[in-house]
């Protein structure tokens, strides 16, 4: 398992844009943070990123109200 700062100081990308991806926060990921990234972890772009399906407002609501 390698530390933030190993990951920063390995592919040259800031701690900021890792954190980013790392959080999923943003509207994507550039190719050449993936490329980086990919490069580094020794894999190809499909084991580095999972797709998953976010739940709508209105799911999470109903998803809820199920709970109770």
């Amino acid at each position: 398992m390698r530390t933030l700062a190993e990951v920063v100081k390995q592919t040259g990308l800031s701690r900021a844009t890792l954190t980013a991806v790392y959080y999923s926060r943003g509207k994507g990921i550039q190719f050449d943070t993936m490329d980086a990234l990919c490069e580094m972890f020794g894999v190809g772009v499909g084991e580095l990123l999972v797709h998953t399906k976010e739940e709508t407002s209105e799911e999470i609501y109903r998803n809820d109200t199920h709970r109770c």
